[in-house]
């Protein structure tokens, strides 16, 4: 018999749900006994009861039962999906969200996403059209608000009094919801993306939502319905879930919402609800897809297709793997072999190994650097990594200097870092630099892009990624700014890009040219590397980086071939808002942070000038004044084209100049004449001579 899949969430009905149990499972004796009588309504009061009572089906918490319990999301931040976007405290935040429902407001996942108010009587909740309002504004509010985080929110709420009033307010809202936003599937392909779009329903947002709704039977807070409304609610749990049969069959596709909409819900759901037959057969299906995806995006070297922190780190480990791989083990079904769950925990390290000094990854590709301490937390719940356990417990305050390894340096899993040592007030770095990065939907165009850390202080970095993500329209030309080289700490060939904005503006993914790994020396006091990217075809750019650990960084860039025209080459800056920056001559600036000073001084050379600027073009439509802007630099610098010189060469020093005299201007000249024929070693010990 043909598998039936409603398409419309308001033609399931209680006969559809608890014909579709098993009832012969145990613990549905009481269900069993209602069906033979023919009491629909008792039945599904019974599978209520048996939702609250039984405990063979583990979750990733469990707050059911009497007294309420407080909860603490804070324990395990990526157990909750309000942890999207996370900053800063997590309970606070959802006692935030839960009161601001309570008004009728509703408030976006992560700290200062904005506000929605829904209206005294719901009038205003949030709605897109999939395409024809992506020109106009962005789906961010509206895919956010159906995913339901908002209802965990109002679950912790309740457990702390155990008010009733916000007991009501969960009833009313859920009422609301379904009433506003019922799942009519227009789209029922099995390669679907998009459930509907004259209401913007994707089949990401659909998992979560289920998945939302299902861990609140974990909290008392649904068994506060009358039990008639509780089984409703069950029933439209049931509707979401059948609704990933639909994907049995469908074509494997290298991208993250494959892996989760079609491996890790799947396999999810048959865990939560195994009395279901039709959902528990999911299991296997779901668990192939998701070992297929592992073993071809995590590779070996810790790698992750998706060139972007925040993706990897918190999409793909922490919201997504995380998930399956705990609820398999709680529940005995581990959803990994030993080769993919060996990946992931090398790609927990080379993330242990990126974390910055302060709370925050760097915002390498897409969207903001996500908090360090719930990544590295993961690492140890997830494969018992033990550098993100030395590291948490470092950063944690309690004994210990951190990992021995300070140095990370693999163009195929995607950059280098280093460090001088671990702590809050270490000198750090980041460069992007990445083999095969393929067709990647959240990479930049961001070859030998660079963040700098000083003192624990970022003063360089990309510092608007992140509001940019979640707030550019498509085909807006602040997208095409978002992903290509212009927005990033490189170099600009003859001042342009390699391609107009315009051609990322519009659509996903980014094919990003290789960066070849040349030179690479790691010394104790020092590490050098240069690494270089042939994008432009009509010249090379070469970075070599000489990491000084406790005085700062020297850099050399070199455009080979870049003598073809007379245009000035520029190399790119953008330092962290806040960051104050003093002109001291020609070539010289001074970066000052909060606690860090760093000296930036460039050889002296005939066509060289410093440009500073702010990126006032993202004002109004991104930011509402340019009050929220860091300074940013270009550096112009070339030769004439028809110099023998097929080199144009430009040399940096960064260096650390914190409660210290500057530098005399002689000392500098003299180091940039004597650096081309130093070892790294000489030039290291020159550099912390300064």
């Amino acid at each position: 018999m043909k598998l039936w899949i409603p398409d419309r969430e308001d033609e399931v009905t209680a006969a559809h749900v608890l014909g579709a149990l098993n009832l012969q499972a145990p613990g549905l004796e009481a269900v069993r006994a209602a069906m033979e009588q023919g009491n629909e309504r008792q039945a599904g009061r019974a599978l209520v009861r048996h939702f609250y009572e039984r405990k063979d089906v583990r979750f990733l918490f469990d707050y059911r039962g009497q007294p309420l319990q407080k909860i603490d999301p804070n324990d395990s931040p990526y157990s909750w999906q309000s942890s999207l976007g996370l900053s800063g405290d997590l309970q606070e935040f959802m006692l935030y969200v839960g009161r601001k429902m309570m008004e009728n407001v509703y408030v976006l996942p992560g700290k200062g996403r904005g506000e929605h108010a829904l209206g005294a009587r719901f009038e205003t909740m949030p709605h897109f059209r999939f395409p024809e309002d992506l020109a106009r504004s962005h789906r961010h509010t509206l895919d956010m608000f159906v995913r339901g985080q908002f209802f965990e929110s109002l679950a912790v709420l309740y457990h702390e009094d155990g008010d009733p009033r916000v007991a009501e307010k969960f009833r009313e809202v859920l009422q609301v919801f379904f009433k506003t936003y019922p799942l009519n599937v227009e789209h029922g392909g099995p390669d679907t993306g998009r459930f509907m779009t004259s209401e913007d329903r994707d089949v990401m947002s659909a998992g979560w939502l289920t998945i939302v709704l299902l861990s609140l039977f974990y909290t008392e807070l649904p068994y506060t319905l009358p039990e008639d409304e509780t089984f409703d609610l069950l029933r439209h749990i049931w509707f979401y879930a059948m609704q990933f049969r639909r994907f049995d069959g469908d074509r494997f596709r290298s991208h993250n919402h494959h892996m989760f909409e079609r491996g890790l819900v799947p396999f999810i759901l048959s865990l939560l609800l195994p009395e279901f037959p039709e959902i528990a057969a999911m299991r296997e299906h779901g668990r192939e897809v998701v070992s297929r995806h592992v073993h071809e995006d995590f590779g070996s070297h810790g790698q992750y297709s998706e060139h972007s922190i925040a993706y990897w780190s918190g999409a793909a480990i922490g919201e997504m793997l995380s998930r399956g791989m705990s609820l398999g083990n709680l529940n005995g079904v581990p959803m990994l072999d030993e080769e993919g769950t060996r990946n992931v925990d090398r790609s927990l390290f080379a993330l242990a190994m990126a974390s910055a000094p302060g709370e925050r990854f760097p915002t390498l590709g897409d969207n903001r650097g996500p908090m360090i301490d719930p990544i590295l937390s993961l690492g140890v719940r997830m494969t018992g990594n033990e550098t993100c356990k030395q590291l948490l417990r470092l950063r944690q305050g309690e004994e210990g200097t951190g990992p021995e390894v300070l140095d990370f340096c693999d163009n195929v899993t995607g950059f280098v870092t280093s460090r001088n040592r671990w702590g809050a007030d270490g000198n750090f770095f980041l460069m992007s630099l990445k083999e095969n990065c393929g067709y990647s939907g959240h990479n930049h165009m961001d070859m030998l892009s660079l963040f700098i850390h000083l003192r624990g202080e970022e003063l360089i970095g990309e510092p608007y990624t992140g509001k940019l993500y979640h707030t550019v329209r498509h085909a807006s030309e602040h997208r095409g700014f978002m992903y290509n080289m212009s927005s990033h700490n490189t170099v600009l060939a003859y001042g342009e890009p390699i391609q107009p904005d315009r051609c990322y503006a519009n659509k996903w993914g980014v094919l990003r040219p290789d960066v070849k790994l040349e030179e690479q020396e790691i010394a104790p006091d020092y590490l050098y590397l240069r690494a270089r990217h042939d994008a432009y075809t009509h010249c090379s750019h070469q970075r070599a980086v000489l990491f000084v650990r406790e005085k700062g960084w020297w850099i050399r860039d070199a455009l080979l071939r870049g003598n073809r025209q007379e245009a000035d080459h520029r190399q790119r800056w953008f330092f962290t808002p806040g960051t104050a920056l003093t002109q001291l001559s020609s070539h010289a600036l001074l970066v000052e942070g909060s606690r860090s000073r760093m000296l930036m001084a460039w050889q002296e050379s005939p066509r060289f000038s410093l440009e500073l600027w702010r990126p006032d073009f993202l004002c109004p439509e991104i930011f509402p004044s340019v009050d929220a802007l860091g300074m940013a630099l270009d550096v112009h610098f070339g030769i004439h084209p028809k110099s023998d010189s097929l080199i144009v060469p430009l040399q940096l020093l960064l260096l650390d100049v914190t409660g210290r005299e500057l530098p005399e201007e002689a000392e500098l000249s003299a180091l940039f004449k004597e650096a081309p024929d130093l070892s790294h070693a000489q030039l290291s010990a020159q550099i912390t001579a300064l």
